[in-house]
């Protein structure tokens, strides 16, 4: 367990909530969008004025079996014999593992609250990691989880490598979240999910993810790619995993589409993965390869810039029946202040104004995604518009600071209601 501490940055006066946050993420470098929100949303509430230790009980990526670390020592051989039988068995272990570490945290982590001595915990919830549940009710704390993806779901439609008992994961999810004080999601949609699955919608409260208006703003741009893909070109821009939720399937059709009719469109791919090398292959094979810019992998600190680059940004998500996704790089897009297409989908269609602030297409619709680029990369005006007013849409709704506010009116309510409690 890793446990940091930061400072308030207003040190006028008592902290208005002292908060014991924890993260059960396995590793925060293996998963960028978990990292992001957990520090920007510390950061916010912080500069709010709150107190908030952050408790990190991941899992190094080494460990498999049970959920502690492993170290390998050893000839070569050895080390690949574990490794083999490490992927082998994992998957079948992964939900008792996770059962495991909730059952043996229940007493640390009480510990930690009676050390601590927090005003209200706020947990990330992670597959059956009801432990803090439990130990916030010991020690009679009031206990706030967020929720970023029905986690259940999401291993059955994303994580399926995992073999999970049916049913299992889906009851103690609803079970723990139940029984919390209250509830933070990132969607509407995921709200409505847990109130049909019977969470008190009384209780559950969103607060989408957001953006830093400081590190993404509309006048960055990096001029070695705007010199490479050409001054004169619309350049179309997409940053992602490119995993198959991002919509890599439409993304691949329109840029096939598009490329070779419109050569003073070029196209700006930022991230990697398996499906953007062979996005770069068959964009080569077809003799279009200099209208693309593949970037890779991007350090955090050069993205704002990167993304800044391009003229239109695109948001390709596929038509799913649960979309309970808040997509961070939409309110980075926003931030940028360039103009964007995006599938009219879950949050994405809730955030943007279609003709005002963005242009939205129907999932799974290649003819309309395509009609909406072309629109802008005909009309540059249209794009000055939306983009200008994209920007004020973030500035307005959607920073960090913008969620941390949400949170903490939940975690204040969820204190308050408890102090009442108290005979």
């Amino acid at each position: 367990m890793t446990l940091l501490a930061r400072p308030a940055q207003l040190p006028v006066g008592a902290p208005r909530m002292r908060i014991l946050y924890f993260n059960y993420e396995w590793d925060l470098r293996e998963s960028s969008g978990a990292a992001t929100h957990i520090r920007e949303l510390t950061a916010a509430l912080e500069t709010a004025g709150h107190e908030v230790i952050v408790s990190s009980r991941h899992r190094s990526p080494q460990s498999v079996l049970d959920g502690e670390m492993v170290v390998v020592r050893g000839k070569d051989e050895d080390r690949r014999w574990r490794k083999r039988l490490r992927s082998r068995v994992s998957p079948y272990l992964h939900e008792s593992a996770a059962l495991a570490r909730a059952i043996r945290g229940i007493a640390v982590e009480a510990d930690l609250v009676r050390r601590v001595r927090p005003d209200v915990v706020l947990t990330r919830y992670s597959l059956h990691q009801f432990s803090s549940l439990v130990a916030a009710r010991r020690c009679g704390i009031p206990i706030v989880f967020e929720v970023n993806a029905p986690l259940g779901a999401e291993y059955r439609r994303y994580l399926r490598r995992f073999k999970l008992v049916p049913g299992l994961a889906e009851w103690t999810e609803a079970s723990t979240l139940g029984r919390a004080d209250a509830v933070v999601v990132v969607s509407s949609v995921l709200k409505d999910d847990l109130v049909r699955r019977g969470v008190d919608a009384d209780r559950v409260h969103v607060a989408p993810n957001g953006a830093d208006p400081e590190r993404f703003r509309p006048d960055l741009t990096d001029r070695t790619i705007r010199d490479v893909l050409g001054e004169r070109r619309t350049i179309v821009g997409f940053v992602g995993s490119f995993a198959s939720f991002h919509g890599i399937d439409a993304l691949r059709a329109v840029v096939e589409r598009i490329a070779p009719a419109r050569p003073d469109v070029a196209f700006l791919m930022v991230g990697a993965g398996p499906q953007a090398a062979d996005l770069s292959a068959r964009c080569r094979a077809s003799g279009v390869g200099d209208r693309l810019h593949f970037t890779g992998f991007v350090p955090p600190a050069r993205v704002p810039e990167v993304m800044a680059t391009a003229d239109v940004l695109l948001a390709p998500y596929g038509s799913t029946p649960l979309f309970y996704f808040s997509p961070i790089k939409l309110f980075e897009y926003l931030a940028c202040g360039r103009a964007v297409v995006a599938a009219r989908v879950g949050q994405v269609a809730e955030v943007i104004t279609h003709g005002h602030d963005g242009l939205l297409y129907e999932p799974d619709d290649l003819g309309g995604f395509a009609h909406q680029i072309l629109r802008l990369a005909d009309d540059p005006e249209l794009r000055r518009r939306l983009g200008g007013n994209a920007r004020l849409t973030f500035e307005s709704r959607y920073t960090w600071r913008h969620n941390a506010e949400r949170v903490a009116e939940t975690l204040e309510a969820a204190r308050r209601r408890s102090t009442r409690a108290v005979p």
